[in-house]
């Protein structure tokens, strides 16, 4: 048997192990939920649904979804949304489903999927959005999907979604509110605050930007303490959402991070009243 220089079989076994370790890596980085799977039957007859209400059973038992039954969803369940999209970082179809079983308890809310799969079927993402929309924030690139996220009472901010190695991946570093109907002793005006597409650092790509006012129906004291009624000239003033105390412009700016890739906050946009 012919032996091999050791100066030869080290490289090979150098590499051998690290195409082993980048093999490990790359199985790490798969999206489990591509495991699971609708039936393409379901899909064949896209963009319509023969049978929703087949549809709709194997929708959740495919994706182990999670909804308050009662007679009241059942009447009202539907879906709202099928089609096919196209996310920033993949050129591939993409499936997009909104199924909406319109009632269930607070901490449901908002009572609505949206549901990603591939073009053979298999699940990339379930969110819980209160409303969605395809944006458009660099021209030459596809959209992203930006998700309105909202508790039941009343609470809320954003995510934008776009496609990294399979998988819907969140690239807004997001510190603040952005949405705010909880009448504590602010809102928002309007409750969703505006997103705004511009490049605010002039550095070739565009930013973003949510704006609005912030409406004061409190006022607070020196030490801290909200109040939302006060006496002056000996008339009585009760603050209120048609009586409010203060209206603030607000603006969060988020600005795009060519090396992360990620909207980062241009400030700490800790919220200060006075």
């Amino acid at each position: 048997m012919k032996k091999i220089p050791l100066a030869v079989l080290l490289p090979l076994l150098i590499l051998n192990c690290t195409h082993k370790k980048e093999n490990t890596q790359q199985a790490k980085k798969e999206n489990p939920n591509l495991k699971m799977s609708i039936p393409l039957e379901y899909l064949a007859d896209y963009p319509a649904i023969k049978d929703s209400s087949k549809f709709i059973t194997n929708l959740r038992q495919a994706f182990d979804l999670h909804i308050h039954k009662s007679p009241l969803q059942q009447e009202s369940e539907k879906i709202t949304t099928f089609r096919k999209v196209k996310i920033n970082g993949s050129d591939q179809d993409y499936y997009f489903i909104e199924y909406d079983w319109k009632t269930g308890p607070t901490a449901g809310y908002p009572w609505k999927n949206q549901i990603l799969l591939t073009s053979d079927g298999k699940l990339v993402k379930t969110l819980f959005a209160q409303r969605y929309e395809f944006i458009k924030i660099f021209p030459k690139q596809n959209p992203f999907l930006l998700a309105t996220l909202v508790t039941g009472h009343g609470n809320g901010g954003h995510e934008i979604y776009k496609i990294t190695a399979d998988s819907l991946v969140n690239i807004y570093d997001g510190n603040v509110k952005t949405y705010d109907t909880n009448e504590d002793s602010k809102v928002y005006e309007p409750h969703e605050l505006q997103l705004k597409i511009k490049d605010y650092n002039n550095d070739g790509f565009n930013d973003i930007a949510f704006t609005g006012k912030l409406v004061l129906i409190q006022r607070r004291t020196p030490d801290g303490f909200w109040y939302d009624n006060i006496i002056i000239d000996g008339r009585q003033i009760k603050y209120s959402i048609n009586n409010p105390y203060k209206k603030i412009p607000v603006e969060y700016i988020f600005l795009y991070d060519q090396k992360t890739e990620r909207f980062k906050a241009k400030g700490n946009y800790r919220e200060k009243y006075k």
